[in-house]
């Protein structure tokens, strides 16, 4: 009965031992952040996946065969679960040690007078040791584990949107390009209404032979333009492959549902967002786990210094049948004591050097969250500039519709010259492929906005599926 009380109390008081984590200061918040006024960490996948937001069926379908199948997602669960199993591993130490043992051994003796004798003992025996946690040593050592936990997690989490952004811009970027070979052939089939009609005034002597080059010239520009567009519509097809762990991609999955598909257009800049954004994107989590674990080092360090207590008791019975070895039992009670008297100075260095890791991961953590905090006010700037861009470029292009229109007219009476005419139909195939390209930047800086006050925590539907089975 002592026995139980003793341990009894043991568990209770090392039970006591708590970590202290460490708080950074917060820094002061730019105008452009809201003080979220009903924090929460639930998340639903129809609130946080920011993708749905285009209402893109085929967008949609590629993420989610991205989140099942990337491979660099799939390394980074595999050192979750190695990192949860630290964490098991160090949290096993806080609960006692139990094992039981059973041998038989057999001896034989031969006498001088012939006769031989044979002997046989069956032992079995159980063992018990704990360390009472009075200094928060064995909860330090599990704090710290959870918390490499944590940042592991939050590893994944950075990973994830890693994968669903460049997902979401490779395909959107299929999609800019099938629109600008749309917008390349059409504007190939207008400059070849044109020569024809220039090659006309010239079979009729209205015109030099140069003016026919000149339109030939810009009718091959296209077809260069024409390459250029194929190819880089080929590499987003093996960016997307890549993300979604495909060496080949079948063609029903990118293909365009209709000839009018286009890119999402973005008419509106986002001003403010709101704070607990910022708190919730998985690098500033990292951060902040990795100060807490190398907190919870520096205390297991210190605690290393102090004595260790144990507590360790054995029951075991000795009997030469196995039916006796109910009947003879010995039972013993050890508590022990180990304190470090000298080590050269060893344990006070490994104290200095986890002081040093703690300062080191809170200059990390203050870095980190700068960095944060810049990236999502430079993804506000760059989304309301490209707005203002693309107004200013979209402008551009009426003019140059509205001069090319009087220039062709003036050529057409023949008091116009060539030249003003093919500059003006320059200016018009230019502004038309900018206008495109500005519309697809305003996407991707929207794109990257989204990304930047993300927190990374989605899962495939398959995966939601069979949690809820």
């Amino acid at each position: 009965m002592r026995l139980f009380l003793l341990l009894g109390a043991g568990l209770i008081l090392s039970g006591c031992a708590t970590v202290d984590s460490v708080e950074p200061e917060k820094p002061e918040l730019a105008e452009h952040f809201i003080e979220a006024t009903s924090p929460s960490t639930n998340h639903s996948v129809s609130e946080d996946s920011w993708w749905l937001a285009f209402d893109d069926e085929k967008l949609n379908t590629l993420i989610q065969l991205a989140l099942k199948n990337n491979y660099s997602l799939k390394i980074s669960y595999a050192r979750l679960q190695q990192s949860q199993a630290q964490w098991e591993k160090a949290g096993s130490a806080q609960l006692p040690d139990l094992n039981l043992n059973f041998q038989h051994s057999q001896q034989w003796q031969d006498s001088s007078s012939n006769s031989a004798s044979t002997g046989g003992q069956y032992q079995a025996g159980l063992n018990a040791s704990y360390e009472l946690d009075f200094w928060g040593r064995v909860a330090a050592l599990d704090e710290q584990a959870l918390q490499q936990y944590y940042a592991t997690e939050s590893a994944v989490s950075i990973q994830t949107n890693t994968v669903v952004s460049n997902v979401a811009l490779s395909w959107f970027g299929w999609v800019k390009e099938t629109q600008q070979l749309q917008l390349l052939h059409h504007q190939q089939q207008r400059i070849q209404n044109a020569l024809t009609v220039v090659q006309g005034r010239y079979l009729r002597g209205t015109v030099i032979a140069s003016d026919i080059w000149q339109q030939e010239q810009l009718l091959e520009s296209l077809n260069s333009d024409i390459i250029i567009a194929e190819t880089r519509q080929d590499v987003y097809r093996q960016q997307l492959g890549v993300w979604l762990g495909k060496s080949k991609l079948d063609e029903e999955l990118i293909a365009l549902p209709d000839h009018y598909y286009q890119i999402p257009e973005i008419l509106q800049a986002t001003e403010q967002v709101s704070s607990l954004a910022l708190q919730q994107r998985p690098d500033v989590l990292q951060a902040y786990a990795q100060l807490q674990a190398a907190s919870a080092g520096l205390q297991v360090a210190e605690t290393n210094r102090y004595p260790r207590f144990t507590l360790s008791a054995s029951y075991s019975s000795l009997a030469t049948s196995p039916e006796q070895i109910l009947s003879n039992w010995a039972a013993s009670f050890i508590a022990g004591l180990t304190m470090p008297l000298f080590d050269g100075g060893n344990l006070a260095a490994e104290v200095k050097r986890n002081e040093a890791v703690v300062s080191e991961q809170l200059a990390n953590y203050q870095q980190v969250l700068l960095l944060a905090m810049q990236e999502i006010e430079e993804a506000l700037l760059n989304e309301r500039q490209q707005l203002s861009l693309q107004t200013s470029v979209q402008y551009q292009l009426q003019l140059a519709n509205q001069t090319q229109n009087f220039q062709s007219q003036r050529y057409l009476r023949g008091i116009g010259d060539f030249l003003s005419l093919l500059k003006s139909q320059q200016d018009v195939l230019s502004l038309e492929r900018q206008t495109l390209g500005a519309e697809f930047s305003q996407l991707q800086y929207r794109i990257q906005l989204l990304t930047t006050l993300s927190h990374g925590r989605f899962t495939s539907v398959d995966e939601k599926e069979s949690e809820h089975e």
